[in-house]
């Protein structure tokens, strides 16, 4: 992912992005729940009964992220997206949606304290992340806020709080699924943002808004409120 002024629709491929975490979450559901026999005999998945209630709980937590991606993507954030980032980046959500719904729902034991635990944990990093998108939209649309940095609001707190919120939410998702290799992919992500995604985006922000970013970072966390 790249950071740049650039704005444009980028219709296509936010809705490509979209409707690859919508398949994703909808055929790992359909497939563990064995709702379309005919889809399961197509796909050589067999119906292994796994926890109905941990599949209803997973698909909903899958819809409502689609939901807030499309916020996200539509109104919240109105920058460009890049045939390179549009393709690939719709493959891996399909993949990982896909993986984390059919982990899930195919796990047979009845749901326990952990699985409660994580969807209050994807909750409430969801509700982080579309807070501080909503802090930020409503600060800049706001004409008279044309080329100032928001330091307002959840980011206040931490200067990438919506990069923490994402992570909260994806382990939550992986508490569900009782899986290694998720909880490996939600490393995986976290890894990415501390090392890749949060210092290009600096770099941009410092060229953007010099001495009021430097200024910034040296009194605010990085990404984990009081923590880092």
């Amino acid at each position: 992912m790249s950071f740049s002024d650039d704005h444009a629709p980028s219709i296509f491929f936010k809705l490509m992005l979209s409707i690859a975490l919508l398949a994703g979450v909808l055929v790992s559901t359909v497939l563990t729940s064995g709702v379309m026999p005919e889809l399961n005999e197509y796909m050589n998945y067999p119906h292994n009964g796994g926890d109905f209630n941990r599949q209803v709980v997973m698909l909903v937590c899958g819809l409502l992220y689609v939901t807030r991606f499309i916020l996200a993507m539509f109104v919240f954030v109105q920058r460009k997206i890049g045939r390179f980032e549009g393709s690939f980046v719709s493959v891996l959500f399909f993949m990982m949606f896909y993986l984390f719904g059919i982990s899930a729902g195919s796990h047979p034991e009845p749901m326990s304290f952990i699985d409660y635990l994580g969807v209050v944990v994807y909750l409430i990093g969801s509700t982080i992340n579309v807070l501080a998108d909503f802090q930020r939209w409503s600060f800049i649309r706001d004409t008279g806020n044309k080329g100032k940095l928001f330091t307002r609001g959840l980011f206040k707190r931490a200067m990438h709080i919506n990069y923490f919120g994402d992570s909260i939410a994806y382990l939550g998702l992986a508490m569900l699924t009782h899986f290694l290799p998720c909880y490996l992919i939600v490393l995986g992500i976290s890894l990415n943002f501390a090392f890749l995604q949060i210092p290009a985006l600096d770099r941009h922000l410092k060229n953007k808004y010099g001495n009021d970013f430097v200024q910034y970072s040296q009194k605010t966390s990085k990404r984990i409120p009081y923590v880092y």
